[in-house]
């Protein structure tokens, strides 16, 4: 019934807090989600995680350490999808959190611990993932947020198949899940109602 794009920093730290919020809430929902994480890297997520840390910012060495970490994080999402969506994200949650208390400094331990954890083949994850379609579809993923006009996360924007015509909804403050949840209920009793902001 409900489809719905999640924008994340693959790195950010408030990106997990919404990850899990929107995974709480189409777990809860009397109602069907078909649920799609887009992890976004730009410069400018990359300045937030700077900014959010304290770190320097006119360290280039720490930026690039950064954006490479970033960019890892999203081809072994890519790469778990193929094993299915639910590990992929546990696979996400795993490595960001290994991450954060490893100095920011991505490491092939973390997609092997995260694969073991999680039951996911680490042959064909291997294979996957040195896949050349594999950029293809990060690539391609952040083609879809500059069409729906994200240039931040975390952000969602959610699309209410009983109304195939219907814009989606951009929708932000992702942190407050009571807020998040209650506007989706809405929804689901009101497919008009209008009260959410920035239609697509």
């Amino acid at each position: 019934m409900f489809e719905v794009f999640l924008f994340v920093n693959p790195i950010g730290t408030v990106a997990q807090q919404a990850e899990l919020a929107v995974t709480q809430l189409a777990e809860e929902l009397a109602a069907d989600f078909t649920l799609h994480f887009v992890l976004l890297l730009s410069p400018r997520e990359i300045d937030h995680v700077i900014n959010v840390q304290g770190f320097n910012s006119h360290n280039l060495a720490l930026r690039n350490q950064l954006f490479q970490a970033a960019y890892h994080i999203a081809l072994d999402y890519k790469a778990a999808q193929f094993q299915g969506n639910h590990k992929a994200r546990a696979l996400l949650f795993t490595e960001q959190n290994l991450l954060h208390h490893n100095d920011w400094r991505y490491r092939g331990e973390f997609a092997a611990h995260a694969i073991a954890a999680h039951g996911i083949d680490p042959i064909v994850f291997s294979r996957d993932r040195k896949r050349t379609a594999m950029h293809d579809c990060f690539a391609s993923d952040q083609k879809i947020a500059r069409e729906m006009g994200i240039t931040t996360t975390p952000a969602m924007v959610l699309f209410d198949n009983r109304q195939p015509g219907a814009p989606g909804m951009r929708i932000g403050n992702l942190e407050s899940y009571d807020r998040l949840k209650s506007m989706c209920e809405q929804i689901l009793v009101n497919p008009n109602w209008t009260a959410v902001p920035h239609p697509l």
